[in-house]
């Protein structure tokens, strides 16, 4: 239930009705969800539930079959995964997914790629905010990628 006094928050990620086949196997079956801006949102399943194909699917490395991705209100379904980077949709991969010869704040950087930021100063208070966010990646910033372990 919301208070009628609570401002909506803006939708930043949409997700609806989301169906994606690897080959002939339907890997995803009509996913839908929600991300509000300033929200966190986890993903939890068990093996082979569909937690790394739905996320190749938001962030267009993976093609749907039918259904759409919505970002910051405008349909991204057929944009190409680079473009979706620049506009910042990104994620942060995890396991084998990192650069193992790098440090996490240099793989976080990389996540950065291709992002367009107004000053350096705006990049640097994103960074703050992601090691804010995310207190044990910050306790981790400087250790290398393939030294982690868990997602």
């Amino acid at each position: 239930m919301t208070n009628s006094t609570e401002t909506p928050r803006r939708v930043l990620l949409e997700v609806r009705d989301v169906v994606a086949h690897y080959g002939r196997i339907q890997a995803l079956h009509g996913v839908s969800l929600v991300v509000h801006e300033g929200e966190l949102v986890t993903l939890l399943g068990s093996n082979g539930a569909g937690k790394t194909t739905i996320m190749r699917a938001i962030s267009g490395l993976l093609p749907l079959t039918s259904g759409s991705v919505w970002f910051d209100g405008r349909d991204v379904s057929r944009v190409k995964a680079h473009r979706r980077v620049s506009d910042g949709l990104i994620q942060a991969p995890e396991g084998r997914g990192v650069f193992p010869g790098m440090t996490v704040t240099e793989n976080l950087e990389m996540g950065c790629y291709g992002r367009k930021f107004e000053s350096r100063a705006a990049h640097r208070e994103r960074q703050d905010w992601v090691f804010e966010t995310f207190p044990r990646l910050a306790e981790r910033r400087n250790q290398m990628g393939g030294t982690l372990s868990g997602g």
